[in-house]
């Protein structure tokens, strides 16, 4: 994962010396917290690590809420999103991550709980992700939820659920998703779809509702007017060119953006299609390999439960990148980093079952001999 911002930034070493360093930062969040995972399943039992998960899920749900009916009063409960705004305060996918560990150890029969603490939390923790009330945070949890029926899911449904997607993206950039009002999480959730759609949008209006998909755009143009070094391995410290200026921070309008919401268009952009195709060779193999053992119903729930978690730590990951550039934002830290965990006991497990599983076939065949031999 690190090979292409290298050769990206030996490719952009003409550029700013700062933005060269801010984008090569950036590149390190994942592998670090990747490895912050990856240590912790030397250092933690399996059982602490997934009761952890779910106990700051749950202090996570008791805070913002606590937060939100202190700030706006007892109309938060009712309408949490306009609370958040409101407060600007970050989240964070934990609650989503905490149901997918309880959901996950119930289908696998893994007891983490009693009953009583399992209802309890599994309560608090839906209670917190309607708190949050985060597009992100959703989709974070449907590709966990996706995951509980993956394997029932019949094959003849495939294709008609591939054309309905194709035709949802078909539709997105012709502004048939819009809603005037984005006051509550509904709304919101409607309006997206226009937010994100890419286009070249000429009045000030246009680009400010529909700045993400507008950014996106002139992303994509400056990439695809680069030479064939840029093309395929971008450079680092690149900035992306807006063509007019716009009002980003409290009291400063920029032309020049050094990074985007769009995490895919950032890889893009700064490492070319070499990084792009690395990360997608990376993510997408771990996904083949996990679901083969998640699918497989005779390997051991230990394996299935830390498959589940990757892939979907992986999807979700894959998905939040083109919205919110989650593979270099800490708010997503605990999704790398459960990610890094399930990573790691995976292959540890698998490991340890080919050990003993050779150590009985050695035995058998010395029994078996030893019985000739008498």
């Amino acid at each position: 994962m690190l090979v292409p911002p290298i050769i990206g930034l030996i490719v952009g070493y003409e550029n700013s010396t700062y933005l060269i360093l801010k984008d090569f930062y950036y590149f390190t969040f994942p592998l670090i917290f990747l490895l912050c995972g990856i240590v912790l399943a030397y250092q933690l039992e399996i059982a602490d690590f997934l009761k952890t998960v779910v106990l700051t899920g749950a202090a996570a749900s008791v805070i913002v809420t606590v937060i939100s009916v202190s700030y706006s009063g007892f109309g938060a409960l009712i309408n949490p999103y306009a609370a958040h705004y409101a407060m600007g305060i970050l989240g964070t996918p934990v609650p989503a991550v905490s149901l997918a560990c309880l959901l996950f150890t119930k289908k696998f029969n893994i007891k983490l709980y009693t009953s009583f603490w399992f209802k309890t939390f599994l309560a608090i923790n839906i209670f917190g992700m309607y708190m949050f009330a985060s597009r992100s945070y959703f989709i974070i949890l449907v590709c966990f939820a996706f995951l509980l029926f993956a394997n029932r899911i019949k094959k003849t449904w495939i294709v008609p659920a591939v054309v309905v997607a194709i035709i949802l993206f078909a539709l997105l950039p012709t502004g048939i998703f819009t809603e005037k009002s984005s006051d509550t999480f509904l709304g919101k959730w409607v309006s997206s779809f226009s937010e994100i759609s890419i286009g070249n949008y000429s009045t000030e209006q246009d680009i400010n509702i529909r700045y993400r998909g507008y950014e996106s755009f002139m992303a994509l143009n400056g990439y695809l007017e680069s030479d064939t070094k840029g093309l395929v391995f971008g450079g680092l410290g690149k900035l992306v060119d807006l063509k007019t200026f716009v009002r980003l921070g409290v009291d400063t309008d920029y032309r020049y953006i050094p990074v985007l919401h769009n995490g895919w268009l950032y890889i893009l952009v700064k490492t070319g299609a070499a990084g792009v195709l690395t990360y997608l060779a990376i993510f997408l193999g771990l996904i083949v390999i996990n679901w083969r053992k998640y699918a497989d119903t005779k390997s051991k729930p230990i394996i299935r439960l830390f498959a589940a978690l990757t892939i979907g730590c992986i999807l979700s990951l894959v998905f939040t990148n083109y919205i919110i550039t989650s593979f270099f934002n800490v708010e997503m830290s605990m999704i790398m980093i459960t990610l890094g965990y399930s990573y790691m006991n995976f292959y540890s497990l698998l490991a340890r079952l080919k050990e003993r599983e050779e150590a009985e076939l050695v035995g058998s065949k010395y029994v078996n001999n030893l019985s000739y031999s008498i």
